[in-house]
């Protein structure tokens, strides 16, 4: 018997796939995409009748599960409770084995890297359990084979770059990158690609068209590593592939302690000290793959500032457990912790929703900091997000539906973008947080609120936001501004949360100029 979900979802005996019912096959999905674990028959009934169960859920699971039981056979399909499971070997479904030769070629020669991906993403028919990639019965189980598709067919150009192959590697990338536009390392393979087949000014074209697609769908600029891609292009000095550096090259993590939570954290330049909190849920990693929102803004005051990066507890690299607590207090802890061990004062970049713990942290501890900046934020959780059912429906799907939650709050944070731009910001936002994590910090912006603490802030401060920002009302940069008791306002044009590509130089310049002694 072999099982597969690299396109529509199948169980195939003697060479014929076994005739399966929509319901068969929604179950049969449910227990592949958690294969080798067993589903309670509460979830996989939710799974399987979504929003219309029927009268009697356990008996008509209890039916279903016969009935495919005896197309699969008792050996397979087992009872273990509280539900059920299924016994396979890992080769006998396509995606355990497309990840087995996956690992394989990690660790292979360039030349053996190219045939075992060939198999390995020779085994894909489609997308991931098609029929079911958008439903819960398998959508986090097809995200994540999907992005690891993705980066299969990303090594197999490099290896095939390292072989000397670089027109294969063109062959297979010209396709890729046009679907995939806004993938950097895909891109850049095309670049390196065309300049060994001698044809510079494609390569040279083709980063002018990433970043024009990189600022008007994300609001970012090219990271470092493809930015000097393009002028050893320009110079005809590009070396042999290797594995690019982060965009904020240096940033490597350390960690310090914040009562009973340990916290990851990550310096990098030189100049006057700026903590950069995190955002409501980010990493490190992610943040120094240049695709989080904030990574090009953090990327260029890394150029002029001793810039601090850390992760909240729970988050990134800070993944020490689940928080019981994600109100205010622990998270100026946090904060306090990391500014005490990177020097004792600093000036604070606060973000969207860190905006209420750098206040809180201002006013509690006034010898930590020296300066504010405050971007896209506010004070009062309860006065900006005004819209409680909203607000409960949001904690909800992030909660129950991470996939869907987080494409939902990219729309947020950039109006408009494409399915391409929304899949990105959200798999930034899956990358950085467990969904219960993620559903508890949310939860936890919409009650806080330090609106008593802005008159006992002492620090100057800075604020910046956009006029017609979705996520944060610019109501919330008027009451920082009127309230705090040196404070400075500079509104910016757009629809905006988050700093977007061509207001970078202005916003860098602002922030510069601020934080002069």
């Amino acid at each position: 018997m072999r099982f597969c979900v690299l396109g529509s979802v199948e169980a195939i005996a003697a060479d014929e796939p076994l005739p399966l019912s929509n319901r068969q096959r929604a179950l049969l999905a449910s227990l592949l995409a958690r294969v080798g674990e067993v589903v309670s028959a509460d979830r996989l009934a939710d799974l399987v009748w979504d929003e219309a169960p029927p009268a009697d859920p356990a008996s008509a699971l209890h039916n279903l599960v016969s009935r495919l039981r005896r197309l699969l056979g008792p050996d397979v399909l087992v009872t273990r409770s509280p539900g059920y499971a299924l016994r396979v070997d890992g080769p006998e479904v396509d995606a355990v084995r497309f990840e087995e030769l996956v690992e394989r070629a990690r660790q292979a020669p360039p030349a053996r890297t190219v045939s075992l991906l060939d198999e390995a993403l020779g085994l894909w028919r489609g997308a991931a359990f098609a029929g079911f990639a958008d439903t819960d019965v398998a959508r986090l189980a097809a995200i994540r084979l999907t992005e690891a598709r993705l980066a299969a067919v990303e090594a197999r150009a490099a290896a095939l770059l390292e072989c000397g192959r670089a027109a294969e590697a063109l062959l297979s990338l010209e396709p890729f990158v046009a679907d995939q536009p806004l993938r950097e390392r895909g891109r850049a393979l095309q670049m390196r690609a065309l300049y060994e087949l001698g044809r510079h000014a494609d390569a040279l074209k083709g980063y002018q068209a990433y970043k024009a697609h990189l600022a008007d769908e994300l609001g970012l600029e090219p990271s470092e590593p493809i930015r000097r891609l393009e002028l050893e292009i320009l110079r005809q000095e590009v070396p042999g592939p290797a594995a690019d550096p982060p965009p904020l090259a240096g940033l490597q993590a350390r960690y310090t302690s914040a009562g009973d939570r340990t916290i990851a954290y990550a310096e990098l330049g030189a100049g006057p000290p700026l903590v950069a909190l995190p955002a409501w849920v980010s990493s490190i990693e992610v943040t120094a793959s240049g695709r989080d929102p904030r990574s090009s803004l953090l990327q260029r005051l890394a150029g002029h500032t001793h810039l601090t990066v850390y992760d909240r507890f729970g988050t990134g690299l800070s993944r020490g457990g689940v928080p019981a607590d994600y109100g205010l207090d622990p998270s100026v802890d946090e904060l306090a912790a990391v500014i005490r061990r990177t020097g004792g004062r600093a000036s604070l970049l606060a973000m969207s929703q860190a905006g209420p713990v750098a206040i809180a942290c201002a006013a509690r501890h006034p010898d930590l900091v020296d300066r504010l900046i405050l971007f896209g934020t506010y004070a009062s959780g309860p006065s900006v997000f005004t819209h409680t059912g909203l607000n409960r429906t949001l904690v909800d799907m992030v909660r129950a539906h991470w996939g869907m939650g987080s494409r939902l709050m990219a729309d947020l944070f950039r109006p408009g973008v494409s399915d391409a731009a929304a899949f990105h910001l959200a798999q930034v936002l899956r990358d950085s947080a467990p969904r219960e994590v993620a559903a508890g910090y949310l939860e936890a912006v919409y009650h806080i609120d330090v609106a008593d603490l802005l008159p006992q802030v002492s620090a100057p401060a800075l604020v910046l936001h956009y006029t017609q920002d979705r996520v944060v009302p610019f109501a919330g940069a008027h009451e920082l501004a009127t309230a705090l008791p040196h404070a400075q306002l500079i509104p910016l044009n757009g629809a905006y949360h988050l700093p977007d590509a061509a207001d970078l130089p202005a916003v860098v310049t602002a922030i510069l100029d601020f934080l002069e002694p």
